[in-house]
């Protein structure tokens, strides 16, 4: 004979059936309030962030701003109150890159002082109008999702930020021109990237450059 202990122990033990059940919903709202709640409180964290540490909060006031106009023309105004445009392509971690019909161009955030849309510009409330959806991507990002990441720079700006070491690792050998805050112009080839540094060959020579030095840094396409 079993006991009753050896029968409730069988039934704890076996496998029940899994009931249906429904996630929690993300707030008591329509759908478009908990959008707006959500953009909302993103950016209320930005102002308290540059309210309480000005450094920090100002680069993730521009990281926002500049996600919300990637693959749009911008205007930035450098802290020596020159001007620079061109096209939102990727937005790192300490810099933004901008494109032109020549040029690609490194802007370190330690460098600017303030970023808008161009006079007579086209605004777009966001970037979707860039997107098409493509079935044999998102299989490719279900199936091999590091893989196919690595292999598109696009993809890259879209999942996770670089760095200026990490962005101007792939450009070892190319030729650059920098633009320092102080006025100086340098230009030559890009022996390596570090973590708070460049360093460049000018005339035969190895030359050291500071990243919170620097206006932009430039790349010819067509060179």
């Amino acid at each position: 004979m079993y006991s009753d202990l050896d029968v409730e122990n069988w039934i704890a033990a076996a496998p029940s059936k899994k009931k249906e059940s429904y996630p929690s919903p993300p707030g008591n709202g329509t759908s478009e309030e908990i959008l707006l709640q959500k953009r909302y409180l993103a950016l209320a964290n930005v102002f308290l962030q540059l309210k309480y540490n000005a450094e920090k909060g100002k680069i993730l006031l521009l990281q926002a701003f500049l996600n919300e106009k990637r693959n749009q023309a911008v205007e930035v105004i450098y802290k020596n109150d020159q001007t620079g445009k061109g096209r939102v392509q990727d937005i790192g971690r300490d810099h933004v890159i901008l494109t032109s019909y020549f040029t690609k161009a490194w802007i370190p955030y330690s460098g600017i002082s303030e970023v808008k849309v161009p006079y007579g510009s086209p605004e777009f409330a966001s970037t979707h109008q860039y997107v098409f959806f493509d079935n044999d991507l998102r299989r490719k990002l279900l199936r091999d999702f590091g893989a196919t990441v690595s292999k598109r720079s696009k993809l890259k700006g879209l999942f996770f930020r670089e760095t200026l070491k990490t962005s101007l690792q792939r450009w070892k050998g190319n030729r650059f021109k920098v633009e320092m805050q102080n006025g100086l112009i340098y230009s030559g080839k890009l022996v390596r990237s570090e973590e708070e540094r460049l360093v460049l060959t000018v005339k035969k020579e190895e030359k050291v450059i500071n990243y919170h030095e620097i206006k932009i840094i430039k790349k010819f396409l067509f060179s």
